[in-house]
């Protein structure tokens, strides 16, 4: 990022807001240059106008600009090292046994925020697996194969924290199974640095068939 542009967005981190005026006394540029700067930082979403200050002295009101979510996440997170030392310090006290439970059932509970699909056949309630999935984050692939169906899941938001922590993929497993309500055989998965999840499912079963 351009280095002006890259400063205004530090200084609004740290003051929360700023005018026009007040960016180009700290960064010592003319307000035509700052203002010129901002525009590019708006078309870019980074940056909003939020309210009208009005001026100690005669003249209009100034724009007051503050980050918008995205220019927010500009700034590097460490959500990955923070999820590291949670789930060591979770099985260091219960186990990997119990966090696995933990995640099961995490799982479940975001399988409940999905639309009741229980009523339609196998075929459709793979597909429709597919398209929730998607909306949470995967990039999420379906197909028929022999002997059922097989799920893809790419684009894992976690595979980092999956690679350390296999117990994650539980929720995943989890949140399928009581979505398509029949149990899976998951065939490869980014935690073991597999390039995507691979879920089986059997369309075999004669409860598999609705």
């Amino acid at each position: 990022m351009q280095a002006t542009r890259k400063a205004i967005l530090e200084i609004l981190k740290e003051w929360e807001q700023a005018t026009v005026d007040e960016l180009a006394e700290e960064l010592k540029l003319t307000p035509m240059t700052v203002r010129h700067h901002l525009n590019v930082l708006k078309a870019q979403d980074l940056v909003i106008t939020t309210q009208l200050r009005h001026r100690q002295s005669a003249g209009r009101p100034c724009q007051v600009y503050t980050l918008t979510e995205e220019g927010n996440d500009v700034f590097p997170a460490n959500y990955d090292g923070l999820a590291d030392y949670l789930l060591v310090a979770m099985k260091e006290e219960m186990g990997s046994n119990q966090v696995r439970q933990i995640f099961r059932r995490i799982g479940q509970r975001l399988a409940a925020e999905a639309p009741d699909i229980s009523a339609l056949p196998l075929r459709e309630r793979v597909a429709s697996v597919a398209d929730f999935l998607t909306d949470k984050g995967f990039i999420s692939r379906w197909e028929e194969v022999e002997g059922g169906y097989a799920l893809y899941q790419f684009n894992c938001p976690y595979r980092r924290v999956a690679r350390e922590h296999g117990e994650v993929c539980e929720m995943d497993r989890a949140l399928i199974s009581q979505l398509l309500g029949v149990q899976l055989k998951r065939l490869n998965g980014a935690a073991s640095r597999g390039e995507h999840c691979t879920y089986f499912v059997s369309g075999d079963l004669t409860s598999n068939q609705k």
